[in-house]
């Protein structure tokens, strides 16, 4: 089984998945539902509602589930669950967002993941020296999952991704693996297969919060189809 297959079955076990899917849909429509342009609603506007509407939802939605924590980390949902740090990550440009455009630059928590998931001898025990099986049920393989998402802002539809993050400053994919979760995206991403499944702006989810109050890599198949909890 690859490492991002055992990753999305472990973390649908743990009943991590579902709700969180649940969770996306929800907040992006709802987000279209109240976004008026007449009033001077934008892009911008539209991405930090969807931003934090996930991140303070997301955090009341997990706390205290058994088997996992949820916590607010550089001002963005973290969730850890069977020894899995999963965050979230906006893309910019709605349904047609390519996922391959990342830069996991501009937070230390977002680079942080993917510098880890990329070194060598790492905690994860990638090396198959170190037995890593041994280790795996506290410590899993390229331990960092993101989910990717976008949303269209006039129908509230969302798409996302899942997948390993990897440490792109020097060039190349951002992923290690990446697999289209759900939703129909507009633009079909070269060299990313659909796992069946039910510039230089700013980013929303980069800006403080207002005192008010694959080089060769193994590409996805299909993930299920947000996955039975």
């Amino acid at each position: 089984m690859d490492l991002l297959t055992d990753a999305i079955a472990t973390l649908d076990q743990r009943g991590v998945l579902t709700p969180l899917a649940d969770l996306i849909r929800q907040v992006y429509r709802r987000a279209a539902e109240r976004h008026e342009p007449a009033l001077g609603d934008d892009a911008m506007s539209f991405g930090t509602t969807v931003w934090r509407n996930l991140t303070n939802l997301g955090a009341s939605e997990f706390a205290g589930r058994p088997g996992m924590d949820a916590r607010i980390e550089d001002n963005s949902l973290e969730i850890l669950a069977a020894g899995y740090i999963l965050r979230l990550y906006s893309l910019q440009g709605g349904t047609d967002a390519n996922v391959e455009s990342i830069r996991w630059e501009g937070s230390e928590a977002r680079l942080g993941g993917a510098v880890e998931n990329s070194a060598n001898g790492q905690l994860a025990l990638d090396d198959d020296e170190q037995f890593p099986h041994a280790f795996a049920s506290l410590v899993p393989r390229k331990r960092h999952i993101r989910v990717a998402h976008a949303g269209d802002i006039d129908t509230g539809e969302a798409v996302a991704y899942v997948g390993l993050p990897r440490d792109n400053r020097s060039g190349g994919s951002p992923w290690f693996e990446v697999a289209l979760w759900f939703g129909t995206p507009a633009r079909v991403t070269s060299g990313l297969d659909e796992r069946a499944s039910e510039g230089t702006q700013p980013r929303h989810d980069e800006l403080p919060i207002p005192g008010v109050e694959l080089q060769l890599r193994r590409v996805a198949r299909t993930v299920g189809a947000p996955m039975s909890g």
